[in-house]
């Protein structure tokens, strides 16, 4: 496998995520195929070296390096799988980096199947939320071919990521890694929350709380930013919904299934969570836990 000056780019699936990922990957200045169900996506993405396709296989016809952003293992297996318009049926495409959180098992089935068609795959799972996205300060997560890794580290990812990590030859190793990240990061955020609510209901205030903690021992990502920048402010906007938090925790158990490790204080996390997609729905940023946790300590 080889790439150079000339090689040329795609990508599947914009949406909230995809298309600040998108514009990144624009500014490498190789030619870059595009394809989304929602032709309305692509209007800001405006660059003589930026085309615009009808289906995945014309990116894969046009492009040597797929890169795909997409919100189900549904979709993410039409995209590839489908012989008559996705990447399977295509005739140029040497690589397809997979950027979303799909766990170990689809990793595993995608790349063997797209190594039987001459086609290497990157597990390149992206954490850091829109506003990494956004600000290019994500964390790259990769594993599989290391080839397609190292030139995407010289030429695309500086415009992407802040950092990036190969964690292994062997596909599904970043998607452990990521739901290692992903799970951590809601047992903490759970946890500071529902200790907010104690201090309240002792007559603390939940702000000086958050500014002592991360001056103290417990402190975390999740209060130093998440807290204070997206729920105390009353604004609920993390930019997850509570159907990609559920995902996460149902990819994040068959890992655990999988490799037979505890899952004790994980499925505490899960179980509150849960009560809070129930009382606000799927579509709910998934920081509406906080309000659920609030009512079940009877605060205002």
């Amino acid at each position: 496998m080889s790439y150079s000056n000339t090689t040329t780019l795609g990508f599947i699936g914009l949406g909230s995520m995809g298309l600040p990922m998108a514009e990144n990957i624009i500014k490498s200045g190789l030619q870059t195929y595009i394809f989304d169900i929602d032709t309305s996506r692509f209007n800001t993405l405006n660059h003589e070296h930026v085309h615009t396709c009808s289906s995945p296989k014309e990116v894969g016809n046009n492009a040597n390096i797929i890169f795909t952003c997409l919100p189900s293992l549904e979709s993410a297996r039409s995209v590839i799988l489908d012989t008559s318009v996705g990447i399977l049926g295509s005739s140029h495409v040497q690589s397809v980096v997979s950027l979303g959180t799909t766990g170990s098992a689809y990793a595993k089935e995608i790349a063997l199947k797209l190594h039987t068609n001459d086609i290497s795959f990157l597990d390149s799972p992206i954490s850091g939320g829109p506003v990494g996205a956004k600000d290019a300060t994500l964390a790259m997560i990769c594993s599989g071919d290391k080839e397609t890794y190292k030139f995407l580290c010289e030429r695309v990812f500086p415009s992407m990521s802040a950092k990036q990590f190969y964690v292994g030859d062997t596909p599904g190793m970043a998607q452990t890694m990521k739901l290692v990240n992903n799970i951590n990061l809601f047992m903490q955020l759970a946890g500071t929350l529902e200790s907010l609510t104690l201090g309240e209901k002792a007559g603390l205030d939940p702000t000086q709380m958050i500014d002592i903690i991360n001056a103290s021992t417990g402190s975390s990502r999740s209060s130093q930013v998440f807290i204070p920048n997206n729920i105390l402010s009353g604004d609920f906007n993390f930019g997850a919904s509570n159907e990609i938090l559920k995902k996460d925790f149902d990819l994040w158990a068959e890992e655990v299934e999988t490799y037979k490790t505890s899952d004790q204080v994980g499925n505490a996390a899960r179980s509150t969570f849960s009560e809070a997609v129930g009382e606000h729905g799927m579509g709910a940023d998934l920081t509406t836990i906080y309000k659920t946790l609030r009512r079940v300590a009877s605060l205002k």
